[in-house]
């Protein structure tokens, strides 16, 4: 027996030794941002949340914001810097996730009320595809003062995500050369407003209307649309199914009393989607019934889902539509 673990222990020991070296590495290189404290965040990798780069950001800057973006990865087309030249009072910061229910809204409005920010404007991008999926759970990747998970369950997770699906990218990111793989991305965030993949400038305000529509840009859009990647839409309006649940009614109500209760000027958008489909009915009067006149649809066939030019990667819609939609529902 005892030459048998002896063999045992010998056989685990490099495997043991090998898993302590991954440790390390993982701890030094702080993919995540976990160990080391920064004075700006950026999404340097594919498999970051956005959700988790955008708290930490919060907690490290020491600003006082009074005013919020949230939504999905649909709301990085808004900038807080517009926001601010609309609202001159207004200290915006964005504050989205990748894929956003309804209760990863509520749990950062909540959040941010706990933490002793005003939430005196408010701008909220809602998705006919994802908002209401999933009766309103967050994700695991979230940081864990949205989530109000254990520190430790945090870093778990953090750490099996990483080591799950290992592979050469991730071997490369360990010994610092992250930069050299597919997953790196290295988008940037303003430093003061969190605005996604781009630094506040005049230059990039003015800027903001403008409308990707060159020779080189519609050569690639057709050539995908020729493959079928921009499949056609239903001629005829076609209504999603009622999605709302009545645990999301819920949160949408709990969301409306934190929004009353810091007296907010806030504006709730249903976004326009390649797929065209229109939020039913049903959900539509329940948001109504909640949000009252601060909730706009823009879902659906309109102007701008009408042109499969306005969505480069058939997911996401081109900048200026989020302009023209602050411009339509912010009349000042």
């Amino acid at each position: 027996m005892k030459k048998f673990l002896s063999k045992l222990g010998l056989f685990l020991l490099p495997l043991f030794i090998l898993g302590i070296v991954a440790l390390f590495l993982y701890v030094k290189t702080d993919v995540y941002g976990d160990f080391t404290k920064k004075d700006n965040f950026a999404w340097n990798y594919n498999f970051q949340q956005l959700n988790d780069i955008s708290t930490k950001k919060l907690l490290s800057t020491g600003r006082n914001y009074n005013s919020f973006v949230l939504g999905s990865s649909r709301s990085c087309s808004i900038y807080g810097c517009y926001l601010q030249t609309k609202l001159p009072d207004a200290r915006f910061f964005h504050y989205a996730n990748w894929n956003e229910t309804i209760g990863g809204i509520l749990a950062k409005l909540q959040y941010l009320d706990a933490s002793g920010y005003k939430l005196n404007h408010i701008m909220v991008y809602l998705d006919t595809d994802y908002t209401f999926n999933g009766e309103g759970k967050l994700s695991p990747m979230n940081h864990y003062l949205i989530t109000k998970e254990s520190k430790a369950k945090y870093f778990y997770n953090h750490l099996i995500a990483f080591f799950s699906n290992f592979d050469l990218d991730k071997f490369k990111i360990l010994i610092g050369k992250g930069e050299q793989t597919s997953s790196y991305v290295n988008r940037k965030l303003d430093p003061i407003t969190n605005d996604f993949n781009h630094v506040c400038s005049a230059e990039k305000i003015r800027n903001y209307q403008y409308i990707q529509s060159d020779e080189e840009f519609k050569h690639r859009m057709d050539s995908l649309k020729k493959s079928d990647f921009f499949y056609e839409r239903p001629k005829l309006q076609k209504y999603k199914s009622p999605q709302i649940s009545e645990d999301e009614e819920v949160m949408i109500e709990q969301i409306v009393a934190l929004l009353e209760k810091h007296h907010s000027e806030y504006h709730v958008v249903m976004t326009p989607l390649y797929d065209q489909l229109k939020l039913s009915k049903i959900d539509f009067d329940i948001l109504k019934k909640h949000f009252k006149n601060n909730i706009y649809d823009f879902s659906g066939k309109n102007k701008y889902t009408e042109d499969f030019y306005n969505y480069p990667d058939r997911i996401h819609f081109q900048n200026y539509i989020s302009k023209q939609i602050i411009d339509s529902v912010m009349v000042r």
